[in-house]
């Protein structure tokens, strides 16, 4: 699977990002297209959020923006519409427009180069551009020429009493216009991935299984929680992975029953299983992948046990995925597989979601299994501590695998397939020593 070649250099604060502008070009363009000549949408990047004093969390840009847009910078709307607006005096484009600040040698001193006018138009292709303080006045323009907005902010006409869109608007939107949630139009998109998005993909899995496999050879008793986590951490800026998806999952013993423990700082000990869940994001696209390991390099007999019922469990709904079934209907699967076995109350969770943008991406469980769509099968078994009805050796164990796959014409494909999952394979890696980062065999970024 190739995408198309890169044609443009964005500069991203102070780093260089290769970024082929067509993918996002063609993605409004067929958006415009579903709009009426009476609509328009509008959607907004993610705020800025406060950490603490004057710090703030690191800047994400939101999901849908990005997808459309691939501006990366805060505070920026983007207007599409329907119809040819240039044919309004007061209306300063045609029918696609994106407002961001302008450059600033003193705030980009601080903070690093903004894209500006310059880049919006020549990196980023969009046929106008507008500073950030003038989206209130283009939108009142606009609003007397639709009967029905998309946007990503349901909030709009309650914008008095929402403190993020009054600093946006000066007003309501009238309430004779209709809001409608832009993900009608933009998530059935997002659901099917490109060739492009799928090579972003595999590259995130990729970074992600050779992060987990480096932990495996350097977990071991009496380390915390979070030196595995930093293994695995470190791994993935190395190999060109700018940040984790998601918050990472690294729960040993009791902890590896919890479903999004993250607070990852327990003592292993010798005997414990250990439960990474963990996930890449490789130019904004994240894998998520589990694997759950034996702290001290061997598998008990109950932890066998356990495993390999997860193991098989995943295998047989991985072979029966088909074009057409939900997300649901995987669950119901591995469920009925459980059940045969007397494990089904200990599965917890759905066994899939979507993959994408978002660790748990757009489509929801009633969306269909299709060509180009990503997913996770990912099963777990999780025995309470408390749980008398087992032996003791079997208590506190909790064990999830989970592997990324992809639905190709020939059937279902899996993304994670080189990453270790059978026990003698772990055992063996295990082995293997913890004598230092392999660090030869790098991704090309």
């Amino acid at each position: 699977m190739t995408g198309h070649s890169i044609v443009s250099i964005l500069v991203l604060a102070s780093t260089l990002l290769s970024l082929d502008i067509e993918p996002f070009r063609q993605r409004r363009l067929v958006v415009r297209d579903k709009l009426g000549p009476r609509s328009a949408l509008v959607l907004f990047t993610s705020e800025v959020h406060r950490r603490n004093g004057d710090v703030n969390h690191e800047f994400r840009p939101d999901s849908d923006f990005w997808y459309l847009t691939g501006h990366p910078e805060q505070d920026t709307r983007l207007i599409l519409t329907g119809r040819d607006m240039s044919e309004f005096e007061e209306l300063p484009f045609k029918n696609e427009i994106i407002f961001a600040k302008p450059r600033d040698p003193r705030w980009e001193r601080w903070n690093g180069k903004r894209l500006g006018e310059y880049g919006a138009r020549n990196s980023l292709g969009f046929q106008a551009f507008a500073i950030s303080d003038s989206f209130e006045t283009v939108l009142e323009a606009i609003i007397p020429h639709v009967d029905t907005l998309f946007t990503n902010r349901m909030d709009l006409r309650n914008g008095e009493n929402s403190p993020t869109v009054s600093r946006q608007l000066p007003g309501s939107v009238p309430d004779g216009i209709v809001i409608v949630d832009a993900g009608t139009i933009i998530h059935p998109l997002r659901h099917v991935k490109s060739p492009e998005e799928i090579e972003l993909l595999i590259k995130a899995v990729e970074i992600t299984g050779k992060a987990i496999e480096e932990a495996m050879t350097r977990t071991q008793p009496q380390q915390f929680e979070y030196n595995s986590q930093a293994i695995i951490e470190f791994v993935f800026s190395d190999l060109g992975s700018k940040r984790p998806g998601f918050p990472s999952i690294v729960g040993s013993g009791p902890n590896s029953t919890i479903l999004h423990y993250t607070e990852n700082d327990r003592l292993m000990r010798n005997g414990d299983l250990l439960l990474i869940d963990v996930g890449a994001e490789y130019k904004m696209y994240t894998a998520d992948i589990t694997r759950t390991i034996p702290v001290n390099g061997r598998f008990t007999p109950q932890q066998k046990e356990i495993y390999n019922y997860v193991l098989k469990v995943q295998q047989t709904v991985f072979d029966s995925v088909e074009v057409g079934m939900t997300l649901g209907d995987l669950t119901r699967i591995a469920k009925n597989y459980l059940r045969n076995k007397g494990f089904d109350r200990y599965l917890l969770h759905g066994v899939s979601h979507w993959l994408g943008l978002d660790v748990h991406d757009v489509g929801g469980r009633g969306a269909l299994i299709k060509v180009g769509t990503v997913f996770t099968i990912e099963p777990g078994i999780y025995i309470p501590e408390n749980d008398d009805s087992f032996p003791e050796a079997y208590r506190g164990m909790g064990i999830r695998i989970e592997d990324d796959v992809l639905m190709t014409e020939e059937g279902a494909v899996w993304l994670s397939a080189q990453v270790p999952r059978g026990i003698s394979q772990i055992e063996r890696i295990m082995r293997r020593g913890r004598h230092g980062f392999r660090r030869g065999r790098q991704i090309q970024k």
